[in-house]
């Protein structure tokens, strides 16, 4: 019922407050201070996606660990399993249905949106992206992302906090695709060790290097 209830509102284009007309303009001073807060982030997500044109939603579910700077562990269980976990130096994308791991070094083109956001990399995205609060009611904040360059892979990109905490993402692409993922049960700063941001292929996985693939076993 959950993933049900947010594809509607993204079929709907909206998030869960209404925008108000006072829109604050360069808005980047206030969304650092929140992205600021931690250092380190955990959260359940969901994630729903789909376009105008279709009534096809891509729905996952599953957990975020984030720990400044660049080090990650986003896991979906289900409806079909994929890890993606990085170190900060190495990036590893795995899918067990597969038995498949692919293992590449980070670079500045991984640094997506929502990385950059999640990381609180708050100079990089006023670089892109002009950034307005264009709702401010009670616990609830609502920023909005515009690019300054017509290209721009996201059209729009909206970012909803409830009392501090990151409570959904929303990205619109040039394509027609909005994705949304709600988080819930979010913790800032929880304690992390090496080893959580670390993949080890179990055995019998077909891992690829750089277009080369090699067994784990």
């Amino acid at each position: 019922m959950l993933l049900k209830k947010i594809a509607a509102a993204l079929l709907g284009c909206t998030l869960s407050i209404s925008v108000l007309a006072d829109i604050q303009e360069n808005a980047g001073p206030q969304l650092n201070s929140l992205l600021a807060g931690f250092e380190s982030f955990k959260a359940d997500f969901d994630q729903v996606s789909g376009s105008d044109g279709s009534r096809r939603m891509e729905e996952s579910r599953g957990t975020l660990l984030l720990a400044k700077p660049n080090r990650f562990s986003w896991i979906a269980l289900e409806p079909f399993p994929q890890t993606l976990i990085s170190d900060g130096e190495t990036l590893w994308i795995y899918d067990p249905d597969l038995e498949q791991a692919t293992r590449r070094q980070v670079s500045e083109n991984d640094a997506g949106v929502p990385a950059l956001i999640l990381n609180g990399q708050i100079d990089e995205l006023e670089a892109q992206y002009k950034i307005r609060l264009i709702q401010e009611k009670g616990i609830n904040q609502l920023f909005e992302l515009l690019p300054f360059d017509e290209t721009s892979v996201f059209t729009r990109i909206r970012l909803l906090f409830t009392d501090g905490l990151i409570k959904e993402l929303q990205l619109e692409d040039s394509l027609g695709q909005r994705t949304s993922i709600l988080f819930t049960n979010q913790e800032l700063n929880p304690s992390y060790s090496d080893d959580d941001f670390r993949f080890n292929p179990p055995e019998g996985t077909d891992v690829i290097v750089e277009n080369q693939a090699e067994s784990a076993g």
